[in-house]
Parts: C-alpha cells; sequence; structure tokens
C-alpha cells in the first residue's frame, strides 16, 4: 500500500491535517502446497475468487484517485496451478500403477510356488495311495495294518520270482555270460529287498519287476544257443550220410581188425551196457582205447567242479560208433540206441595226439559238453577208439 495525505480527519478516524500516519499492509500468508511424495512448494499464492478473474480493490477511503491495487503475477496464476496439479496427479497415476504391477508379479509369483508344492504333495500322495486309501478311524489314517499286509504279499511275490528266476538261470547253462550275469545281478538285488529289515514297499515292487527283463534275455540266449545247437546236430548228420557214402566206396580198404573189448568201469558197480550192433552198411575202423582212463578224467573234472564221480560203464555200441566215426575221419552223434526208445544224452570228439586228458579238456572249452558232463547224472557209457594217432570218443550219460 501506498502512503497517502489527508487534509482532515476523516470517517477512519484519521487526524485532520498534517501527515498522516504510516500504514503497512498486512503480511501475506505463504501457503504451502502439499505434492504426493510428502514435499511442499511454496510462493506467493495470491487470493483468486472463485470466478477466476482478479478483482480491483477499492480505496479504503473511497478516493476514485488511487490506481486498483493489482498482483503482477494474478493473471498467470491459474494456469501455472493447473500444470503443477496436473504433474502431481500424473506422478500418483504412475506411482499407483507401479506398486499395482509390483502386487501383481508377487502374486503371480507365490501361485507358481503354491503350484510347484502342489505338484510335489501329489507326487508324494501317487507313491503312498495304497496306505492313504485305507480306512480311517477317528480321522487318522489306520494304514499300518495295511502296508503290513502289503509288505508281506509283496515279499512272497519277490521270492517267488527269485525262485523263477533262479530256475530259469540253472536251465539255461548256454545263454552267455552277459545275459546270465545281468540276471544274477537282478537276482541278487531282489534277495537283498526281501531280506533286508526296512524297504519300502515301492522299492521291494520295483526290483522284483526288474527281474523279468534279464530273464528274458537268459531264455532268448539260450533258444539261439539251442537253434545254433540243432544247426549244428544237422550239419553233422549230413556229413555222416556224406562220410558213410565215401566210406562205402573204400570200404575194402578199411581196417576192420579190432581188439576184444575189455570191460572198464570206475567208481560204481554199474552192469556193462549191452552192444548194439553196428550200423548197416558202415565201416569201421581203429581198434579200441582205454575208457577206464577217459572215464577217470571224466571224474575227475566232476570233483574239480564241486560234483560227485560217475559209474564208467564201457559200452560196445559206444565203441562201435567210434570206429564209425574213426572210419569217416568225421565225428556226428549216433542217435537212438537200438532197442531203445528214447536217446541218451550223448557227446562225441576226436583230439590228436590222442590222450584222455586232452579229451575232457577238450570237451570241457565247449560250453554245451561241459554242461553234459557235469549234469545230475549217475552212470557214463563210454567207447574209445584210436585210429592213426587220433582218439575218437562217444560217451553217453545215463
Amino acid at each position: 500500500m501506498s502512503e497517502r495525505q489527508g487534509t482532515g480527519a476523516g470517517r477512519d478516524g484519521r487526524p485532520a491535517g498534517g501527515a498522516a500516519a504510516p500504514v503497512e499492509a498486512p503480511a501475506r500468508a505463504v501457503p504451502l502446497i502439499p505434492t504426493q511424495a510428502g514435499h511442499v512448494l511454496s510462493g506467493p499464492v495470491p487470493v483468486v475468487p472463485a470466478s477466476g478473474v482478479p478483482q480491483q480493490r477499492t480505496p479504503a477511503n473511497g478516493d476514485p484517485g488511487e490506481p486498483p491495487a493489482t498482483d503482477a503475477a494474478s493473471p498467470a496464476y491459474p494456469s501455472h496451478r493447473r500444470q503443477v496439479v496436473a504433474l502431481l496427479t500424473a506422478a500418483a497415476v504412475l506411482v499407483s500403477a507401479g506398486g499395482v504391477w509390483a502386487v501383481q508379479q508377487e502374486r503371480a509369483a507365490r501361485a507358481d510356488a503354491a503350484r510347484a508344492a502342489q505338484a510335489r504333495v501329489d507326487a508324494v500322495r501317487a507313491g503312498v495311495g495304497d496306505e492313504l486309501a485305507a480306512a480311517r478311524v477317528d480321522g487318522v489314517v489306520a494304514g499300518a495294518a495295511v502296508a503290513t499286509v502289503q509288505r508281506a504279499a509283496a515279499g512272497d511275490q519277490a521270492r517267488a520270482a527269485v525262485e523263477h528266476a533262479s530256475a530259469t538261470l540253472a536251465s539255461a547253462p548256454q545263454a552267455g555270460d552277459g545275459p546270465r550275469g545281468a540276471l544274477q545281478q537282478a537276482i541278487d538285488a531282489t534277495s537283498g529287498a526281501v531280506g533286508a529289515p526296512a524297504v519300502s514297499l515301492t522299492t521291494l515292487r520295483t526290483v522284483t519287476a526288474g527281474l523279468a527283463a534279464p530273464e528274458k534275455g537268459v531264455v532268448d540266449a539260450q533258444a539261439a544257443w539251442q537253434a545254433a545247437e540243432d544247426a549244428r546236430v544237422a550239419a553233422e548228420e549230413a556229413a555222416r550220410a556224406a562220410a558213410a557214402q565215401a566210406a562205402a566206396a573204400r570200404a575194402p580198404k578199411a581196417t576192420t581188425t579190432r581188439r576184444a573189448p575189455a570191460p572198464a568201469r570206475s567208481g560204481g558197480a554199474a552192469a556193462a551196457a549191452p552192444a548194439a550192433p553196428a550200423a548197416a552198411g558202415l565201416p569201421v575202423a581203429g581198434s579200441e582205447g582205454s575208457a577206464g582212463a577217459v572215464g577217470a578224467a571224466l571224474n575227475a573234472h566232476r570233483v574239480a567242479n564241486g560234483l560227485g564221480e560217475l559209474s564208467i560203464v564201457r559200452s560196445g555200441a559206444r565203441v562201435e560208433h567210434a570206429m564209425q566215426m574213426a572210419a569217416s575221419d568225421s565225428i556226428w552223434h549216433s542217435g537212438t540206441r537200438a532197442g531203445s526208445a528214447k536217446a541218451r544224452p550223448e557227446i562225441v570228439g576226436r583230439v590228436s595226439p590222442g590222450d584222455a586228458t586232452r579229451m575232457i579238456r577238450a570237451y570241457a572249452n565247449s560250453s554245451g559238453h561241459n554242461a553234459q558232463m557235469l549234469g545230475a547224472y549217475s552212470t557214463a557209457y563210454v567207447g574209445v577208439v584210436m585210429h592213426d594217432g587220433w582218439m575218437y570218443t562217444s560217451i553217453t550219460f545215463g
């Protein structure tokens, strides 16, 4: 406000004449403007009427000569205030949107964690489904008795499977080391689980099911060996027929001198097997060797493998067949004995130089022949013939 001089006392009590007392304009209060972040903006904010148009002040004494007092910043203030308010509003919206996004991300992470935990719970429930399905008594799972019964049943099944697999292993000696070793490992694992003091029902069932594949492998390997053996026998039969034809052509040259048979027996008192007549049209050659020496070597091999000795019987039929093989310079199985309804298991072979121990060692090097020598028999019928430095043998078991 500017100072004014009056000529007399006015209605407002000013002294008439002389200098008027200075009047100070009241200090204008500076309002504080709060913001979203907790800060304030300060500055001169004039009072603006609701209409938004600044008004001129009327002189206190009604003197029309006083110019209206106006604030130089008043005309521009409304626009400035709107800008500030708009900025603050936009900042608040952005802060609010960021907070909402963060909350949504946190909720999504919690939902993912909950789903993963539920998946783990479901996997555990699937493994113990039988126990959880047991009847409930007073809200508590009464699964102990059920688990005991199921454990006992699984143990019985595992023991039966082990016995079956062991029988398969014993009946397939020619299946090969690989398949037989795999099945033996599975048998050992299942037996260990059955005998363990504490093993889960799931583990017991798993190791029992693990016997199926290696057992099938042993069966298949044994079948493959048998097929190969059958093919070998067929080839020997074909060779025997061819040898018979060749021998018939040179029959006058064949040696037919035979030494009188002398019975040889070891390890028992079995009676000598009756001699079978030689096959019609097949020449013979060579002289009879010692069935006792070959039988002694055979029994030594059985004892070395933890088995008992066999009764060794010199067989005229085996000698006949060994002489036929010597005459044809080849070996083959003789097949069904004359007068027998069923052929005995037979092994035939030859070695040079002729020696009983060398003969049994040659048989032992063949898995099929070795299995027959170590079979559950009581008697071995042996025929041995020496010809041109070779030892020919034919042995059947009973």
